[in-house]
């Protein structure tokens, strides 16, 4: 016989034991009311090899002939004989019912799929992109019912390069974004001595004020997102709006008995509106609770923009989103107190803010309307619960008259977004309502013309892949005047 034909000789003998003992033992068990205990053995994970006679078959050890015990495995009559190797399973249970001393039966389980547990790897591999780009805006503002505007061709005339480095893994966010101003757009001057003092704005040797090119750091923070907890330190932009594009953020405005009036308007960059408008950025330490609830957020702040912490804030701000019923609604709640004032100066008025927005999408993907939402926001800005003094107290911060508190403001402020899959990209449609509003050109009459409710409409259009165009008419110096304006952003890198 041919050496390499016996093998699988061997192999068509025990299938044939195998059949005719696996029918012996179906007839013996229906016969036969004891079953024996069962016995364990171990089953594969792996599909097997199945071994036919037109392939090598697998080297079979085999007891003699004269006392067979093969082992059959349940399965289909037309089935081949299945023979592999049969790895270590040490959650995997076998049954085997057994109708003789000569034939055992194995019933397999098939193998539990086990949970993927959260990798919990050190290694946290960042990103880091270091995008650039600049932005163009002019604004001419047309005077309806004031008099007393500037007649130049431009209100606003402007121009910046912004450069940000960025980084991102999956447990830590960093940003730095540098806002860099050609000297001839910039306002603000610097004092420089020079022996030759030029154009004759000074005497030799003297110091003259020159326009100079200036390098911002407008943003510069790093943010680790834990499992349960987030903290956030450095410098950075805090504007929270819910899609509204000139009014709003009232978390960040501020109010006292001077704000918006013609006796001093020293602090009415509290109070962000216009074209595109933000409020400065704040240096701050934020703690974040972000996972105590899948819908709720919590961000705790520290603020202060004193060398020696004598002022600053306490901002809290609630994050909702996905609620039971309102699923597709966003909901914030602000709070924001100067605490760092009282607690330097006792006698320090502690005005309140608390604000409350939302942002409702009605309807998507309808034709070439991608999204339409209604948003909207309120707050009492300025709430005040102790008296102060009618005068500054030396450091540059203001007092509730003797014997009064301050009236808070009350904005209310509605609108719609609108996105387009084609044409157009966006347009936002605003309006706020104040009562407390003043003329901001007329300071001798500073309610005339003075109207309660301001409004803002802004459009934007994709250029292309490089460019970027914004447009708005927006409502000016609180009465009917309004004003033109438009930004280009260009992407660098």
């Amino acid at each position: 016989m041919n050496k390499n034909f016996k093998p699988i000789f061997m192999t068509a003998v025990l299938a044939v034991f195998g059949v005719v003992n696996a029918q012996e033992a179906a007839e013996a068990a229906e016969n036969d009311a004891a079953v024996q205990p069962a016995v364990e053995a171990p089953a594969p994970e792996a599909i097997p090899a199945t071994v036919t006679a037109e392939a090598p078959a697998p080297e079979v050890i085999s007891a003699p002939v004269a006392e067979p015990a093969p082992i059959a495995v349940e399965a289909p009559a037309a089935t081949p004989i299945v023979i592999a190797p049969a790895p270590e399973a040490a959650n995997d249970d076998a049954v085997a019912p057994q109708a003789d001393t000569s034939t055992v039966v194995l019933l397999v389980k098939e193998p539990q799929p086990k949970k993927k547990r959260r990798s919990t790897s050190k290694r946290d591999f960042a990103v880091v992109d270091i995008p650039a780009n600049f932005e163009i805006q002019a604004r001419k503002v047309m005077p309806v019912d004031s008099d007393g505007w500037p007649e130049d061709n431009l209100n606003e005339w402007w121009g910046r390069a912004n450069l940000m480095v960025l980084t991102e893994s999956e447990n830590f966010i960093g940003k730095i974004h540098l806002r860099m101003y050609p000297g001839d757009f910039r306002d603000p001057t610097v004092t420089v001595y020079s022996a030759d003092c030029p154009d004759n704005t000074c005497n030799k040797g003297g110091w003259y004020n020159n326009k100079r090119d200036v390098i911002e750091l407008h943003e510069a923070w790093a943010w680790h997102r834990g499992n349960y907890f987030n903290l956030k330190i450095g410098r950075w932009d805090n504007t929270t709006r819910f899609g509204n594009m000139a009014y709003g953020g009232y978390i960040d405005a501020k109010k006292d008995k001077y704000i918006d009036s013609q006796d001093a308007n020293r602090n009415s960059y509290r109070r962000a509106e216009g074209f595109l408008s933000t409020f400065y950025p704040e240096n701050a330490l934020q703690f974040g609770f972000n996972n105590f609830s899948e819908n709720i957020s919590l961000d705790l702040a520290l603020i202060s923009r004193d060398m020696n912490l004598n002022r600053g804030d306490l901002r809290a701000y609630f994050h909702f989103k996905d609620l039971s019923g309102i699923e597709s609604m966003d909901i914030g709640i602000g709070y924001r107190a100067n605490v760092f004032d009282g607690i330097y100066d006792g006698s320090v008025d502690i005005t309140h803010t608390v604000s409350l927005g939302f942002r409702l999408p009605i309807v998507k993907d309808v034709g070439l309307l991608k999204n339409l939402s209604l948003f909207g926001e309120t707050a009492f800005i300025g709430l005040d619960d102790q008296e102060g003094k009618d005068e500054e107290d030396g450091r540059g911060r203001l007092k509730a008259s003797e014997g009064r508190t301050l009236s808070p403001l009350f904005p209310i402020l509605g609108g719609f977004e609108i996105s387009f899959y084609r044409g157009l990209d966006k347009i936002v449609i605003e309006a706020e309502y104040d009562s407390e509003r003043v003329n901001k050109v007329d300071k001798e009459n500073p309610q005339k013309n003075v109207k309660d409710v301001l409004g803002s409409i802004y459009v934007q259009k994709k250029l292309n892949d490089r460019f970027t165009l914004d447009l708005g008419v927006q409502s000016e110096n609180n009465t009917k005047d309004f004003s033109l304006a438009a930004r280009l952003q260009g992407r660098i890198n």
